[in-house]
Formats: C-alpha cells, sequence, structure tokens
C-alpha cells in the first residue's frame, strides 16, 4: 500500500514537475546529510541494494567505482533476500524506508557484513534495521520520484567517493545538473510536441548510461501510462525490432564509445518507419549534455529524459503523479503487492 498520496491536480504544473525544479536543493541536503555520516563500517567490497528507482539511484551513484577498475555489486533486493549470500558492505536504499523486500534483504545482509540504509524517513524499519542510517532529510511528494532519485544517487556517489578514497567535485556536478533542471524544461517540452502518435518506447544505453535506460523507461511508464522499456544498447538488436513500427519510440543514451553502433540503429530505424531521439547523439530528435566525464554523465543525463516523460504525460492529460491510483483496480493492486507499510 502506497500510504501518502500527493495532492490531486488536474492540470500543469503537477507535483512532478515541482519537485523536478527542487532537485538542486534537494542534492545541498544529501550532500549535507552524507558528510555528516561515519563511513568506517566500509570494507574491500560493496554492494547497493534496492528497487525500482532505488535500484537504479545505487546503480548510477556507485558507477564511478568501475571508472577506477574496481568492482562493485548492485542487485536487486528480491534476489539477494531469496537467491544470494555473501560478506560485503552493505548499503540499501529505500525512499520511504518501508520497501519491505529491500528491508528484509538488509536484515539478512547484516548477518554476514555491515550495513547502511539511504532513506528519507527517521525510524522507518530501513533506518532502524541496518547499522548506519543515512538520513536525507527531504521529501518528494510525487509518486513519481524524481528528486527522491537525485538525493538517493547523490549520496550513493558520496558512499562511494569515501570507498575509493577519490575527491569528487560536487559542488560542479550539483551546478551542472542545476543548469540543466533551469534550460532543459522548454526544450522537452518542444521535443514531446512531436510525438503526439507514440505508443511504445524503447530507451537504450550501455555502460554507465544502462541504468539511466532504465531510470527513464520507468518514469516515462509511471508519469504517461504508456509501454516503455529500458535496455542495454546491443542487445536492442536482439529480438527488440520485430515490435517496432511508426509509433514506437527509439531514445539512445549515448557515450563517445557508443557512436558508430547508435548511428547505425537510428538509420535502421528509419526503414520501419520508428521516430528516435538520441541523447548526446544524432537522430532525428537530438540532444546534447556536452557533460564530459563518462561515468557522472549520467545524472546530467536523467534530468532531460524526467522532463521529456512529464510533458509527454502533460500532453496526454495525464497526472503523472498518481501512478493510475485515482483508478481503485489499481490501488487494489497496490495493496494486494505491498500491504500496508510495505512501500
Amino acid at each position: 500500500m502506497t500510504d501518502i498520496l500527493p495532492e490531486y491536480r488536474k492540470k500543469h504544473p503537477y507535483v512532478m514537475y515541482e519537485m523536478m525544479k527542487q532537485i538542486p536543493e534537494g542534492i545541498d541536503k544529501t550532500l549535507k546529510a552524507a558528510q555528516s555520516v561515519d563511513y568506517s563500517f566500509l570494507g574491500d567490497d560493496i554492494t547497493f541494494i534496492g528497487n525500482g528507482t532505488a535500484y537504479h539511484a545505487g546503480y548510477i551513484g556507485s558507477g564511478i567505482i568501475e571508472k577506477y577498475g574496481l568492482r562493485r555489486r548492485v542487485v536487486q533486493a528480491y534476489e539477494y533476500l531469496n537467491y544470494l549470500k555473501y560478506s560485503s558492505s552493505f548499503i540499501g536504499i529505500s525512499h520511504t524506508g518501508k520497501t519491505k523486500s529491500t528491508v528484509d534483504a538488509m536484515l539478512k545482509a547484516r548477518i554476514t557484513g555491515k550495513t547502511a540504509g539511504i532513506t528519507h524517513y527517521r525510524d522507518s524499519p530501513l533506518y532502524n534495521s541496518v547499522d548506519v542510517p543515512i538520513l536525507i532529510e527531504d521529501e518528494d511528494k510525487s509518486l513519481c520520484n524524481t528528486k527522491a532519485f537525485f538525493n538517493s544517487a547523490f549520496a550513493a556517489l558520496y558512499v562511494s567517493s569515501i570507498y575509493l578514497g577519490k575527491d569528487i567535485d560536487f559542488k560542479s556536478l550539483r551546478n551542472e545538473i542545476a543548469k540543466h533542471v533551469n534550460d532543459d524544461d522548454k526544450e522537452m517540452e518542444s521535443a514531446s510536441a512531436e510525438l503526439d502518435n507514440v505508443k511504445d518506447i524503447f530507451v537504450l544505453g550501455s555502460g554507465p548510461n544502462f541504468p539511466v535506460a532504465r531510470e527513464a523507461a520507468q518514469k516515462i511508464r509511471e508519469a504517461t501510462h504508456l509501454h516503455a522499456e529500458g535496455i542495454e544498447l546491443e542487445e536492442f538488436n536482439h529480438g527488440c525490432t520485430a515490435v517496432m513500427d511508426e509509433n514506437t519510440l527509439v531514445i539512445l543514451v549515448e557515450t563517445e564509445r557508443d557512436k558508430e553502433r547508435a548511428n547505425q540503429i537510428v538509420r535502421a530505424s528509419s526503414y520501419v518507419g520508428s521516430p528516435t531521439m538520441a541523447i548526446n547523439g544524432d537522430a532525428e530528435i537530438s540532444y546534447y549534455s556536452d557533460y564530459q566525464d563518462e561515468y557522472l554523465s549520467p545524472f546530467v543525463n536523467m534530468v532531460p529524459l524526467y522532463y521529456l516523460a512529464y510533458y509527454l504525460a502533460v500532453r496526454r492529460g495525464i497526472n503523472p503523479d498518481y501512478l493510475r491510483f485515482e483508478d481503485e483496480r489499481y490501488r487494489n493492486y497496490d495493496n494486494t503487492v505491498f500491504p500496508p507499510g510495505a512501500h
């Protein structure tokens, strides 16, 4: 059961929009919270655990570890809870701190390792079940969590910097994100106006942008109620093309390494009439963030994709805050898979 529903609005600006505008301030609160934590619990191995947006936040936030040739694990909570067991420093992530599979996974993890939990709520089940709570006292009031994603991802990035023993210019990254929060709004509103006929969306990414593709697709599904799938760039060519047509949008989130393959996919998509959009690449609709660090660029790349999800919903007359919970059928589904206090 999703216990707290946002204020119901019938038109733009929805609560999701206001939360996106607050992303820079949320990052400030996150960094202040993260800096107050004792990280002596961190060992030689590190694992991030979560579900959905929290899972993606851990994936993107810890991506910097790969830059230095070290290994980190990012595991969905249900998978760790039911199928895995090993020793590590475990970082659980849950915006509400109530996600049952994440809480249960962290209780299991505590048997074999030290645990920390990134959450926005004091005295939540996650807060109380880990050795070291990392409390971000900030609230994302839309069910389509965007500000909470950035808060959790920055907390994961901060933990990763301590684990690596590397200095990261958090202020510069925060300011770059703030710039795009201000600048990308109208550009994505205009882009969405070209996509009224779209019914299915594939978001492609590789390397550090693979979790960006997954998170973008999740937000598109939640906000617009369209079918959207986030998939690894090369994997897209193995089966997905059979369902493409003129109503299928293909979004490519690119690094410099992806250019040749991404350009081939754009050209191939034209044969079946599928419109294309590229983040940092060339397509029918192109957007460039120009952020140079390959492993930190996913933070910046998320901003236009969140705005795109929002404006696709607005143009369809859909409230992106509610995940269809204004419809009793969807509330009943949620209440079945998440009993009271479990999400």
